[in-house]
């Protein structure tokens, strides 16, 4: 499967909006976005699966299945290049920090998109190609 189609189906199937689990805006949401997107890099899927929700871990049952699922797309990027874009929104008890980058094998920027609790738990993550809204505040 090539890089963008990978991609696409990995957006699509992963797209957890945390619904099952919102809560209060997380303070540190901008480092624990930061240092998930660096464990999702680096393929650290064990320390990552660690922070995933009960939901989450009920689409990912043990941090084999998310290496199965997210590392093929890992590898396939390549490494990020340049400066990310990222914000954090707050609303309705949802804290979510997004990120655009360019990858080194990728044709076109990507989010990477992490939902989290309170507790700075993974409630829903999103990777997949950029659409022309995604840089919209």
């Amino acid at each position: 499967m090539r890089a963008p189609a990978r991609i696409a189906a990995a957006l699509a199937a992963i797209m957890l909006a945390g619904a099952c689990e919102r809560a209060a805006p997380e303070a540190d949401a901008e480092a624990n976005g930061r240092q998930y997107t660096q464990w999702f890099y680096s393929q650290e899927f064990d320390r990552l699966w660690e922070r995933f929700s009960p939901e989450m871990k009920e689409t990912f049952p043990t941090a084999g299945e998310l290496a199965r699922f997210a590392g093929a797309t890992v590898a396939e990027l390549g490494a990020e290049q340049g400066t990310p874009t990222e914000r954090v929104i707050e609303e309705d008890s949802v804290t979510v920090y997004t990120r655009l980058a360019s990858f080194e094998r990728a044709p076109n920027q990507v989010l990477l998109q992490w939902t989290l609790a309170r507790d700075g738990k993974v409630t829903g993550f999103v990777v997949g190609p950029a659409t022309g809204d995604s840089a919209a505040p």
